[in-house]
């Protein structure tokens, strides 16, 4: 995987990467302290609730394959919600970066996703091992996921891979990624390290050959002049109901850190924003492949 650390402070080169590659990985641009402590706030609801022991280790059954099934549990869910973990896009080193690349005002979701991976024991298979590009659950252009690891994520653990200019070509067909399958890039990803990949980029998650739980968090960003998947800003029990209020914000409004989604923020429902943008809007990155103008929104419910 090209390392971009080394001009992290060239915006122009940044975004070129990105429009090339689909991606642009940088080492150790979070502080490593702020890492550890986001994964000891999840390792801790995660030991409380019997997924593992005080060091991050499987214990017990097996709790759940994929996150849509673990968000029914309780330890899960505190995971999901400690102040360490949901702190880290609020940090200004990332913040200031992903702006440079989208613009001054742009934001992340306050829902975050945390992946709490066990080692893969087939036919059991999580649904990030399937190739996907994340605008065909979005509908929102030019979104950016970023990827961080909670701890070090060898290849043998997992992580995640990105094919190089998959951005740049048609939409692709959900399937698993073989295991010789040529042109995709990985790491062996430590705390702190961040990839930042274009919703078009297509991407993978790796099987988890070892003994270990991988502990992973994404998270992703859009502009404020682009309507939002309310799903993503006021969390899904409050989209359905109805309720305006961001996610998070009564936990977390009186953090130093913490801060709001922009005000006048338009929001829509995630199934109906990707059935809207079929085709995409055009990208302010790259020339979008003629294969997406036929695009059709996936059938089923959204991951």
């Amino acid at each position: 995987m090209s390392d971009s650390t080394a001009v992290a402070a060239d915006p122009g080169r940044l975004r070129a990467r990105l429009a090339d590659e689909g991606y642009v990985f940088l080492r150790g641009l979070l502080p490593a302290e702020a890492v550890a402590a986001a994964r000891r706030g999840v390792v801790t609801e995660l030991a409380r609730g019997g997924w593992t022991d005080d060091q991050g280790r499987p214990a017990g059954e097996r709790r759940a394959v994929n996150v849509r099934d673990a968000l029914t549990d309780p330890a899960f869910r505190a995971a999901l919600t400690s102040p360490g973990l949901n702190l880290l896009p609020y940090l200004p080193p990332f913040r200031r970066l992903i702006r440079s690349l989208l613009g001054a005002e742009a934001f992340s979701y306050p829902v975050k996703v945390l992946r709490a991976v066990y080692p893969e024991r087939p036919p059991a298979i999580t649904l990030g091992r399937y190739v996907h590009q994340d605008y065909q659950n979005s509908g929102v252009q030019d979104m950016l996921t970023t990827w961080l690891p909670l701890m070090d994520i060898p290849a043998e653990v997992g992580g995640l891979a990105v094919l190089p200019g998959s951005n740049l070509g048609p939409p692709v067909r959900p399937r698993l990624l073989r295991r010789h399958e040529r042109g995709w890039v990985t790491a062996d990803y430590r705390p702190g390290d961040v990839l930042i990949f274009h919703c078009m980029t297509a991407h993978a998650a790796l099987p988890n050959r070892t003994s270990a739980m991988r502990l992973s968090t994404d998270c992703r960003w859009q502009r404020p002049d682009q309507t939002a998947p309310a799903e993503m800003v006021l969390g899904p029990a409050r989209a359905r109901s109805g309720q305006p209020v961001e996610l998070f914000s009564r936990m977390f409004a009186g953090e130093k850190w913490w801060e709001p989604v922009p005000a006048g923020l338009t929001l829509r429902a995630r199934e109906e924003l990707a059935a809207a943008g079929a085709p995409p809007a055009p990208s302010r990155f790259f020339p979008l492949h003629p294969g997406w103008q036929g695009w059709q929104p996936p059938g089923g419910p959204l991951r």
